[in-house]
C-alpha cells in the first residue's frame, strides 16, 4: 500500500472515531488525568525500550547495551514517521549493519549476522508478545471467548514453524535455488550473497536454543513493561481493569497495528482499543483518550530518538569516544579478545 493511501486510511479512521465518540468527553478525561500515573507510565514505557536493547544484546553480545539502546530509540523515530510499524526495525537493521558491521573475521560482526539478529530478535519479541497475550485471553476467556485464543496459538505455532524452516538446510537450499535460477552477477551481488549470509546467521541463531529461549523470556519482560505502562496510563484516564485484561487488549492491539495499512498505526491503534475495551465495558471516550496518550508517549520517544540520531549516532567516523545520556560511551566497542596463539 502506498504511503499516501496509508495516510488517508489513518485520517479516515481518526475522523470516524472523532465523529462517533464524544470529543468533549475525551478532552475532559485527558484534562483530569493523574500526572503521577502518567509519569509512571512514561517510566515503564522507557523501561520497555531498555529491555528491548538488552534483548537484542542477547543475540549480539559483542555490542554495548548503550549503543543498542541508541539504535532502538532511533528506530522508534522511523517507526513513527515512515509507513508501516516494521519500518523502524528495517532502519535499525540497516543502520546497525552499516555502522557496526566489520566483516566476518574472528571477533568481528558481519552485516549479515546483524540483519539476521535484528530479524530473529523481532521474531522472539512477537513470540513473547503472543505468549503473554494468550495467557491473558486464557484467564479472561469468559469476556473475550475462545476464538481469539485459538488464533493466537495458531499464529504462535506458525511463527515457530517458519523459524525452524529457515534454519533447515533443505529449505534454505531450495529457496536459494529458486531465487538463483538463471541469476546473473548483479543478482548474486545484491540479493543472493546477502541472503546466503543472512540464512547462515539465522541457522546459527536457531542452533542456540538457550540463547533463543532467553531472548523469548526477555521479550515477555518487554511486553510486561508495555502492558504495565498501558495499565498505568489507563488508570490515569479512569480505566480500572485487571492485568490479565490489559495483557489481552494490549497484545491484540500490538498485533493489529502490525498490519501495513496506516502510518505508524495511527487510527488503527485507537480503533482497536475502542473495540477491544468495549468488550469489557469501558466507555469509548476513555479508550480513545488512552489511544491518544499512547501515541503521545510514542511521539516523545521518537523525539528522543531524533536527538540521539543527530547528536550521538551522527558523530564523525574515527572520532574519539563520545558520552551520551548518563555518561554512557555510546560509540565505544568492547575489546576484541586476542586468541592465545596470536599473542
Amino acid at each position: 500500500m502506498r504511503p499516501r493511501l496509508k495516510a488517508l486510511v489513518s485520517v479516515l479512521l481518526v475522523a470516524l472515531l472523532l465523529w462517533r465518540v464524544d470529543v468533549a468527553e475525551v478532552v475532559r478525561v485527558l484534562a483530569v488525568a493523574s500526572p503521577g500515573l502518567m509519569a509512571l507510565a512514561g517510566l515503564l514505557f522507557f523501561l520497555m525500550h531498555v529491555l528491548n536493547a538488552l534483548k537484542l544484546r542477547v543475540l549480539l553480545p559483542e555490542l554495548r547495551a548503550g549503543r543498542l539502546l541508541a539504535y532502538t530509540l532511533v528506530a522508534q523515530l522511523y517507526a513513527l514517521v515512515l509507513p508501516g510499524q516494521l519500518a523502524g526495525e528495517a532502519v535499525k537493521a540497516y543502520r546497525l549493519s552499516r555502522d557496526e558491521g566489520r566483516g566476518e573475521g574472528q571477533g568481528e560482526i558481519g552485516s549479515g549476522r546483524i540483519v539476521s539478529a535484528v530479524a530473529f530478535d523481532k521474531v522472539t519479541g512477537i513470540a513473547g508478545l503472543l505468549l503473554l497475550t494468550g495467557s491473558g485471553l486464557a484467564v479472561q476467556s469468559a469476556r473475550f471467548g475462545d476464538g481469539l485464543l485459538v488464533a493466537v496459538v495458531l499464529v504462535l505455532a506458525g511463527l515457530v514453524a517458519a523459524t525452524a524452516l529457515l534454519a533447515w538446510a533443505p529449505a534454505r537450499t531450495l529457496l536459494l535455488g529458486l531465487l538463483g535460477w538463471r541469476a546473473g552477477p548483479k543478482r548474486e551481488a545484491w540479493l543472493l550473497g546477502p541472503l546466503r549470509r543472512f540464512l547462515e546467521a539465522w541457522r546459527d541463531q536457531a542452533r542456540r536454543p538457550g540463547r533463543a529461549l532467553l531472548s523469548v523470556a526477555v521479550g515477555i519482560a518487554v511486553q510486561v513493561a508495555a502492558v504495565a505502562g498501558s495499565q498505568s496510563l489507563g488508570l490515569a484516564v479512569g480505566i480500572d481493569q485487571p492485568f490479565s485484561v490489559w495483557s489481552a487488549v494490549i497484545g491484540l492491539m500490538s498485533v493489529i497495528v502490525l498490519m501495513p495499512v496506516t502510518v505508524a498505526g495511527i487510527g488503527l491503534r485507537e480503533a482497536s482499543l475502542v473495540g477491544l475495551l468495549d468488550l469489557v465495558g469501558v466507555p469509548h471516550a476513555q479508550s480513545l483518550a488512552l489511544g491518544f496518550g499512547i501515541l503521545a508517549f510514542q511521539a516523545m520517544v521518537a523525539l528522543l530518538g531524533a536527538v540521539i540520531d543527530l547528536t550521538v549516532l551522527r558523530s564523525r567516523p574515527g572520532a574519539g569516544p563520545r558520552e551520551g545520556v548518563g555518561g554512557i560511551d555510546w560509540n565505544a566497542q568492547p575489546p576484541t579478545r586476542i586468541p592465545a596463539d596470536d599473542r
